[in-house]
C-alpha cells in the first residue's frame, strides 16, 4: 500500500465495554468481541486505515480512512456483538504521528488522543458515542449522536432485531419474510423503534463528517474543513 497518497487525517475509534467488571461472563464476552472484530475487519477491509483489535481487556480500537463511515461502522459493531456486549465509543479526528499498521495497535497521534478524550467524556455522560477533534462541530455531532444512542439504548430486543434485519434486507417485506411475520408487524416495530428519525439523524452525521473527508486541509493536525 502506497501511504504517500493517503490522507493526513484519520478517525480513530475506541470501543469500551460498559460495566465490564461486573459482567458475569466476562471471558466469554471478550471472546465474542474478538470474533466480532474479525468480522468487521473482513467486512470493511481496505476502507479501514488500520483494523480493529483488542488493546486492553475491555477495549478495542480501529482507524477509519473516511470519517463519514463512522456511524455505519458503529452500527455494524453493535450488530456483530448481537446486543450481548454494550459498547461505548469514542471517535477522534486528527493526524497520526507513527506509521500505519495492519491493526490499530502500536500507533500514536492526535486522532488517538482525541478518541481517548471522547471515550472518557462518554463515560462521564453515559453516552453511546462521543467525538472530539472536529472543533466547533463537536457540539453538533455529539448532540446528534447522543440522540441516536439514547433511542438505540431504549429499543426492545424485537425492535433492535427488526431494525437490523431491515438494514440488511433493505425492504420491510424481506425483513418480514426473514422473521416469518406479517409486514405490518415489521412496520409497527420500526415505528416504535423510531427507525426513520434515527436514520435521518445518522444521515446528518454522515453529511457533516463527509465534509471533513472530502475537504481536508492536508498537513494540519486538526484537519478542519476548508470554509
Amino acid at each position: 500500500m502506497d501511504e504517500s497518497n493517503q490522507p493526513t487525517n484519520y478517525l480513530a475509534v475506541i470501543g469500551d465495554m460498559r460495566r465490564s467488571r461486573s459482567a458475569p461472563r466476562r471471558a466469554e464476552l471478550q471472546k465474542l468481541m474478538e470474533r466480532g472484530l474479525v468480522r468487521i475487519n473482513e467486512e470493511f477491509g481496505e476502507r479501514l486505515g488500520a483494523g480493529f483489535v483488542i488493546t486492553l481487556g475491555d477495549e478495542f480500537q480501529g482507524l477509519l480512512r473516511k470519517p463519514e463511515e463512522a456511524v455505519r461502522v458503529l452500527v455494524a459493531l453493535d450488530s456483530v456483538f448481537g446486543g450481548d456486549i454494550p459498547i461505548r465509543y469514542g471517535l477522534g479526528w486528527g493526524a497520526i504521528s507513527t506509521e500505519l499498521r495492519e491493526l490499530a495497535v502500536g500507533m500514536d497521534g492526535p486522532c488517538f488522543h482525541n478518541a481517548r478524550e471522547a471515550v472518557e467524556k462518554g463515560k462521564r455522560a453515559d453516552r453511546w458515542a462521543t467525538v472530539s477533534g472536529f472543533g466547533e462541530d463537536d457540539e453538533v455531532l455529539n448532540g446528534l449522536l447522543w440522540l441516536v444512542g439514547a433511542v438505540r439504548g431504549r429499543r426492545t430486543d424485537v425492535q433492535r432485531e427488526t431494525v437490523e434485519q431491515v438494514r440488511a434486507a433493505r425492504t420491510q417485506r424481506e425483513a418480514a419474510a426473514a422473521r416469518g411475520v406479517h409486514e405490518s408487524s415489521v412496520s409497527q416495530a420500526l415505528k416504535a423503534a423510531l427507525h426513520e428519525p434515527v436514520l435521518a439523524a445518522e444521515h446528518s452525521v454522515e453529511i457533516l463528517l463527509g465534509r471533513y473527508g472530502d475537504r481536508i486541509q492536508r498537513g494540519g493536525e486538526t484537519g478542519e474543513v476548508a470554509r
